[in-house]
């Protein structure tokens, strides 16, 4: 991508952001504060990395987005709302969001979200937590693309797990040593100098089941 391409990507996306705040300041907040954010850290991170990538820029954005975006759902949940934000009134998706409350599992979603959120947005254990967030994205896809099925929710929910989907792909060869086919045990007391090629890095030829 041409330099003035990205120029007018980050134009964009910055020009999306602010407009949230036409919806409300929390929209903004949720939202478009992120984005800009976003388009800012990869600016630095430009200036500073004179060989940082069009990929390396997009995954920035998407990266301080989605923390932003997490983070900020965790500290409206435990600041202002301590329910389920916008609980529809739905004869099935209320009723799961008001269990999921009932029995702890909102408030430790919302803690997770948080603990992703910071984890991002300071670039530390970026693979883990990306993985920590697939169930809530997965969840929030479902309910929102198929069960509610609101305006609000099919423009949110695709792209709540379409991040973090674009993200992982962006951190894919992190997650290769899990993507073995067959491996053996190698627990954290065994030194890995120890350890031959096939063991470290998985077997083919093995009769054992």
């Amino acid at each position: 991508m041409s330099g003035s391409a990205k120029i007018m990507a980050a134009v964009l996306i910055c020009i999306a952001g602010v407009s949230f705040n036409l919806l409300s300041f929390d929209s903004f907040l949720f939202f478009g504060l992120p984005m800009v954010a976003g388009v800012a850290v990869a600016v630095v991170n430009t200036r500073n990395n004179p060989d940082w990538r069009t990929i390396d820029q997009a995954t920035d954005v998407m990266r301080i987005y989605f923390g932003g975006h997490l983070l900020w759902s965790c500290i409206r949940f435990w600041f202002t709302e301590m329910q389920p934000s916008g609980a529809p009134q739905h004869p099935i998706a209320g009723p799961f969001l008001e269990s999921l409350f009932a029995t702890g599992i909102f408030p430790a979603v919302k803690v997770v979200e948080g603990i992703v959120g910071v984890l991002l947005l300071s670039n530390r254990f970026v693979p883990l937590a990306l993985v920590l967030e697939v169930p809530t994205s997965v969840t929030i896809f479902y309910l929102n693309t198929f069960v509610t099925a609101r305006l609000s929710g099919l423009l949110t929910g695709p792209t709540e797990l379409g991040v973090n989907v674009l993200l992982m792909l962006a951190y894919f060869h992190h997650y290769r040593p899990m993507l073995r086919g067959k491996v053996r045990a190698a627990p954290p007391w065994e030194r890995q100098d120890h350890l031959d090629d096939n063991f470290r890095y998985g077997y083919t030829k093995s009769n054992n089941i």
